[in-house]
């Protein structure tokens, strides 16, 4: 009889035996999980943290918030003044997407550090999702969709390409990745991480979809709101359902994530909101409720809260779409936005130096969203070490007031006294303010070569109230890896940009950040363009001319000559070149389950790698595993360690001088913790679970068997 068939018996027997044997066991397991608490704390804390990252767009800065507290704990500076950030944040990373640039930055939060920078297009067109450890880059303009590693933002496998513009792009909750074209063609597409690539699940042609057609995730499918086409679809869901509205020929802002029976969407130029509901579709006119500009809506606890553009405030509506609450007050900056994370709704005002938290019962709390006395971090450096103040002078030491030397030269004459400072101390502040950002950011190429550009970028000191320490420069463009960065302490560094695997050292744009940073804080960036430009070649010369009208006499010719000497043989032809191409693909593509601990590398060697007459391997580079293989091998084993790795082909010089390396590719890996264990604790333990409460609560439960135990006992002994 198995365990499991043994609780059943028991507990089906009823009264205080089973009862305290059911105890017992929680008890037990409880005692357990606090034996394990370490690991569950950390992997609670992993899967949520309480705190909620809002953006602050005037600032280009990003702000951790403590909801319990309502207090700002953290602020990094992403990028520059005036910028246009949208946040997301899954799996301890924060990625970053400034529409003004295009830059997309990831954070570790667990260092504070950037581990990946990018560039997508600026504007509207670009749109970063996040799902199952992955990162896709859409870009809706060329209509092509891009996975990227989710530390260093590298591309990952194909590139899907719809052929066509797409209108919008979203990820259910199932990570299943939704689009939608310009032609009406709604795709559902699943990442295939053994092949790298994604497949298509299914495809439907709606009609009436267009160009502003905007799309709606839930946890299963989407719903499809074409109103300029007067046409709604809900799919994938399990409830489907097609229906018909008003057509309404303008710009559409649907709520990024709702319930399946409440859908909303602003169309601002109307003053109107549209709700779907179950099967129905209603129109709401705001603009007679005070918000003549609705903003992107979002849904909480059943109630619909839409940021009103231009009015500083947040109207609610209910199902019906009648009033459903108060209207939610906000004060300063630019206008509202509703961030949606752990189970709260934020009403950030971008600038402001507060926001709004709304519970759940609707009540609302302000928020303090900007601090002066926080310092800025900047996620491109390791902070630099806490220097301790000086110790104050002692009051009770006597001081001896000085003497004046200036009124008598030589020391003999009358001298005035000079009164002592105040003995009070003033203890050094904690943090000043933030230096400005350096004026006169210029770049200019110094070199080039096949291999990298190097640019020199120059600014003029940053003014600021404190010694500045350093500067940090960063550059980000199309190039291999996107992102360069230096520290220096004048006002010029140097960049070397790789130009093998890309364009950029043909037709690329280089964009440049500098900061100054003092002991304590970083400040703002100073910022400039550089457009790459193709090589120059300069051309041949031009042929001598001839001045003279008369040609020569022609030279008498030479006597025959006869010889018997045998002419000296031909020289040998050159060796072969000592190393293959740099940055070749080799790798095609990297298969093995995500669990797996190990990568099968699917290769397809150029000419010049398979003909190779040095050594190969491959080699993981994120952790410095090494397999040695035949050059013109077409598979092989490696080993894969926790989180993103890194693989590539290295090949060496027959003569052991100089190396090259390949394309590389990027496969992540994840231990199973459970390993098929029924006992194991899964990793949706809830936030804060800590080892001392679970602990107490496995002892309260031992306890409460052994009394259920013993009562019986005493009441068979009376």
């Amino acid at each position: 009889m198995s365990w499991w068939h043994r609780i059943r018996r028991i507990i089906s027997g009823g009264g205080r035996e089973s009862a305290s044997f059911v105890a017992a066991l929680l008890g037990v397991l409880v005692l357990a999980g606090a034996a394990l608490g370490q690991g569950i704390s950390r992997t609670s804390v992993a899967v949520s943290d309480g705190l909620t990252w809002l953006g602050d767009d005037q600032r280009g800065e990003v702000v951790q918030v403590n909801p319990v507290s309502g207090k700002p704990q953290t602020r990094l500076q992403i990028s520059g003044p005036d910028s246009q950030l949208e946040i997301a944040q899954e799996d301890g990373r924060l990625i970053v997407l400034n529409r003004r640039t295009g830059e997309i930055t990831v954070i570790d939060l667990a260092t504070l550090l950037a581990s990946g920078r990018r560039q997508a297009p600026p504007g509207a067109a670009s749109k970063v999702l996040v799902a199952n450890g992955l990162v896709f880059v859409v870009d809706r303009a060329a209509g092509t969709v891009h996975t990227a590693d989710p530390l260093t933002l590298d591309d990952v496998g194909q590139t899907w390409q719809a052929g066509q513009p797409l209108a919008d792009a979203v990820v259910d909750e199932r990570g299943v990745l939704w689009l939608v074209d310009h032609g009406g063609n709604l795709r559902a597409l699943e990442w295939s991480e053994d092949e790298e690539k994604f497949s298509e699940r299914s495809h439907r042609q709606v009609s009436g979809a267009g160009p502003r057609t905007v799309l709606v995730p839930h946890d299963q499918g989407v719903t499809l709101l074409g109103l300029d086409g007067g046409v709604v679809v809900r799919d994938g869901t399990g409830e489907d359902v097609s229906a018909s509205t008003d057509s309404l020929d303008a710009e559409v802002i649907a709520a990024q994530l709702a319930p399946l029976d409440l859908v909303p969407a602003s169309v601002p130029s109307s003053s109107a909101v549209v709700l779907v509901v179950g099967r129905d579709v209603r129109r709401v006119d705001v603009g007679s409720l005070g918000c003549p500009r609705p903003g992107r809506p979002a849904v909480f606890r059943d109630k619909v809260y839409v940021p009103c553009k231009g009015s500083g405030k947040v109207i609610v509506l209910d199902r019906g779409g009648k009033r459903g609450g108060d209207d939610v007050r906000t004060s300063g900056g630019s206008d509202p936005e509703l961030v949606f994370d752990d189970g709260r709704l934020f009403v950030n005002v971008p600038g402001s130096s507060t926001g709004v938290l709304v519970d759940p019962d609707g009540a609302t709390r302000s928020l303090t969203i900007r601090s002066p006395e926080l310092p800025v971090k900047d996620p491109d450096r390791s902070p630099p070490p806490s220097v301790p103040p000086p110790p104050p002078p002692n009051p009770n030491e006597p001081t001896k007031p000085p003497r004046n030397p200036g009124n008598n030269p030589d020391g003999n004459g009358p001298t005035t006294e000079v009164p002592p400072p105040p003995t009070t101390s003033v203890p050094p502040p904690s943090g000043g303010a933030a230096p400005a950002a350096p004026a006169g950011v210029s770049v200019r190429e110094k070199s080039r070569s096949s291999s990298a550009l190097v640019v020199t970028v120059s600014w003029t000191a940053a003014v600021s109230a404190e010694p500045v320490v350093g500067y940090t420069v960063a550059g980000s463009g199309s190039f291999t890896g996107g992102s360069k960065s230096a520290q220096v302490t004048g006002t010029s560094a140097e960049l070397s940009l790789p130009c093998t695997g890309s364009t950029f050292c043909t037709n690329g744009r280089l964009d440049v950040t500098v900061r100054a940073s003092t002991a304590t804080t970083a400040g703002a960036a100073g910022m400039a363009s550089f457009t790459v430009t193709p090589p120059n070649n300069p051309p041949p010369p031009p042929p001598p001319t001839t001045t003279t009208t008369t040609p020569p006499p022609p030279p008498p010719p030479p006597p025959p000559v006869t010889t018997t000497t045998t002419p000296p043989p031909p020289p040998p032809p050159p060796p072969p070149p000592s190393l293959p191409s740099a940055g070749a693909t080799v790798i095609t593509s990297l298969t093995g389950g995500r669990l797996v601990p190990t990568r099968r590398v699917n290769m397809a060697p150029p000419a010049d790698w398979a003909s190779h007459n040095g050594r190969c391997e491959v080699v993981n580079v994120t952790y410095g595993f090494a397999v040695g293989i035949p050059c013109n091998a077409t598979t092989a084993t490696i080993d894969v360690d926790e989180g993103s790795n890194r693989i590539l082909v290295r090949a060496y010089a027959a003569s052991g001088g100089g190396q090259v390396d390949s394309a590389a590719k990027t496969t992540l890996f994840t231990y199973d913790e459970c390993a098929g264990k029924p006992s194991c604790i899964p990793r949706m333990a809830p936030a804060g679970v800590e080892t001392a409460p679970m602990g107490a609560g496995g002892l309260g439960l031992l306890a409460a068997a052994f009394l259920l135990r013993i009562k019986p006992r005493r009441e068979d002994e009376q």
